[in-house]
């Protein structure tokens, strides 16, 4: 009986003393932006599947998600070790990242990239290196001036060969900015710590 009882008191006080699952973990939430579009999403699943193709069959990835809030946004989430993104109606989504060990009480602060010009940029780069590489060939298989081809021949051909290169270089030039200076950027910044000298964690 004795024992029984013995058992009876220590069982509670250590269910009591386990510690918690980070996903009973809580965060609250704030972003600081200048983009009324902004949104925190949630990845709530992914995988791959196979798709056939004419030649052959692909795969390719997916994921499923969430929106948590928009702004403004000041939320209480839980399960802060899950994956989360900043993206919204013309945004270019940030990377992926996990609030956990960010404290309890954390604000993002996001430098939002614009989607349609981040678009711009990867079109205006694969059509000048599309240019660079053509170019490049055609300069490359100018004829050699003989009985068959005259020195214009041949001017016409490298004219075109240099022509296509520098247009594609001059695209290049702009569309690697624009991939560059276009994403969206989150930094996070512990609100316990605002105003110590904490420069925050640069995504």
């Amino acid at each position: 009986m004795s024992l029984l009882l013995a058992l009876s008191l220590v069982a509670p006080v250590s269910l009591a003393q386990s510690p918690s699952s980070p996903r009973d973990e809580t965060v609250r939430v704030r972003i600081e932006t200048d983009s009324p579009e902004v949104s925190l999403f949630r990845v709530t699943g992914e995988g791959y599947g196979s798709v056939a193709t004419t030649g052959g069959t692909g795969t390719m990835g997916f994921i499923q998600y969430q929106r948590e809030c928009k702004m403004p946004c000041d939320v209480t989430l839980r399960d802060p070790t899950t994956d989360f993104f900043i993206g919204g109606s013309g945004i270019t989504p940030s990377s992926r990242f996990s609030l956990l060990d960010l404290g309890q009480d954390v604000s993002l602060q996001v430098d939002p990239g614009s989607a349609g010009l981040r678009f711009t940029g990867w079109f205006s780069t694969l059509v000048g290196l599309s240019l660079v590489a053509l170019g490049g060939v055609t300069y490359a298989i100018a004829p050699e001036v003989d009985e068959l081809h005259t020195k214009s021949d041949r001017n016409g051909w490298v004219k075109l060969g240099v022509g296509s290169m520098l247009g594609g270089g001059a695209l290049l030039a702009i569309g690697i900015p624009l991939i560059a200076f276009n994403g969206t950027d989150v930094k996070f910044v512990p609100n316990k710590l605002a105003g110590k000298g904490n420069g925050g964690l640069d995504l």
